[in-house]
């Protein structure tokens, strides 16, 4: 089974992707709903303030959730859910195959050039792995345009792309297809089922048990 596969099956099963979907979501009207381009606010502040505050959101989604722990790298915001760590990429609408990570930050340089093991290239080893052989770092790549109001958000395994090729070793988009979330199912599952409970006999203070006066 290929990696992709697995690691969207467990952060699926586990309501990671329905959680960062959330939360890009509400981040997305959020910018949207408090800045306008009239007011004199350009792509460039957009994209700062929609990125400080996708991570916001994210932290508050998660905040009751034990599962899911804050993990920056080097100062950039992450999360980890079990072996994966999540960092986040905000990237020009639409052009979510053409990033270039061999120019961007040196940390985003670092995750692009983790080995892979279905496809062996040359690895840096800069620390970026944590503590436990084995845990990845993969990228939450998110952007949305205003006119009309779009969104999109992918995870991924980047792949340095010195020699101009692909950006990702792995990519797949978090949208509807992603299907019922099973956070909301667990809750279902550990509510108490009241109906199924005898009805228990209220009385007033003070009331005896005849009923008689």
């Amino acid at each position: 089974m290929s990696e992709e596969t697995v690691v969207w099956g467990e952060l699926r099963a586990g309501g990671f992707l329905h959680g960062v979907r959330d939360a890009h979501r509400e981040a997305t009207l959020a910018v949207f709903g408090g800045l306008s381009r009239a007011a004199g606010f350009t792509e460039r502040s957009y994209g700062v303030t929609a990125f400080d505050v996708f991570a916001t959101w994210i932290d508050r989604v998660f905040e009751d959730d034990h599962r899911v722990v804050r993990d920056d790298l080097n100062g950039s915001p992450g999360w980890r859910y079990g072996k994966y760590r999540v960092l986040l990429k905000r990237h020009e609408f639409g052009a979510v195959r053409k990033i270039r990570w061999d120019r961007d930050s040196p940390t985003k340089q670092a995750v692009a050039r983790q080995e892979y093991v279905e496809d062996r290239q040359l690895a840096l080893d800069l620390g970026i792995g944590g503590d436990t052989p084995g845990d990845v770092t993969l990228v939450l790549a998110h952007s949305a345009s205003d006119e009309p109001l779009e969104m999109e958000l992918f995870l991924g395994r980047p792949r340095w792309n010195a020699d101009g090729g692909t950006a990702w070793h792995w990519v797949r988009e978090l949208d509807d297809a992603l299907g019922g979330d099973p956070r909301r199912k667990l809750v279902e599952r550990t509510m108490p089922l009241w109906d199924d409970e005898a009805d228990v006999p209220l009385r007033l203070r003070g009331e005896t048990s005849t009923g008689t006066a």
